[in-house]
């Protein structure tokens, strides 16, 4: 007769991910991973298999739970200019804490070259995903005319997906409320000439 699991895998994957968030791949050690979710290695083997694929459940949870809330963000209605403009605000209050570990995603895209293919590829799904909101936000306030129509959407789109990004490495300096604004206020005028 199996064991009886003694744990929670969604409490596991939890724990693991602020591992991760913290330490990064690399810096993440199997043992780090026992400590913090008080598994045994066997059981976390049985469960995720190795680190790597415990990584994945990771980035997928980060994409379930924080995400996808941020991607519905900027897609609820009425859409347009107001909702990047409150995408911004919310990424600068999360940015300016002493807390603030940066986004996971963008912090597994630096360290591409310790991270497996796997990962690389998961986290572009979910930029991708930002980048058709943002892609989204800006066909609606072009057609209420709050952006020109000369201008590309889809190169908008790219241009503020890369703003987020150097936004959340900005956050893990620890940088001031008052530049992070001004640098957000900024992306949104340069959209609209």
């Amino acid at each position: 007769m199996p064991r009886k699991k003694e744990y929670v895998r969604q409490k596991v994957v939890e724990a693991a991910t602020h591992v991760f968030w913290d330490r990064g791949y690399a810096g993440t050690s199997v043992e780090n991973l026992v400590e913090a979710t008080g598994l045994h290695r066997r059981s976390m083997y049985g469960e995720f298999g190795d680190k790597e694929r415990l990584f994945l459940a990771c980035l997928d949870h980060y994409g379930n739970e924080t995400w996808k809330h941020l991607i519905a963000m900027l897609l609820a209605f009425p859409g347009g200019l107001k909702n990047i403009g409150m995408f911004f605000r919310d990424r600068v209050d999360y940015a300016i804490p002493d807390t603030c570990r940066g986004c996971f995603f963008v912090n597994t895209i630096i360290e591409k070259n310790s991270v497996g293919p796997k990962a690389i590829a998961m986290v572009c799904e979910y930029l991708n995903l930002l980048d058709e909101a943002f892609f989204s936000c800006l066909v609606t306030a072009q057609a209420s005319g709050h952006i020109p129509a000369h201008r590309n959407c889809r190169t908008l789109a790219k241009y503020l997906t890369y703003f987020f990004e150097g936004l959340m490495v900005a956050g893990k300096e620890n940088r001031d409320r008052g530049s992070l604004d001004l640098a957000a206020q900024a992306a949104l005028e340069a959209i609209m000439v």
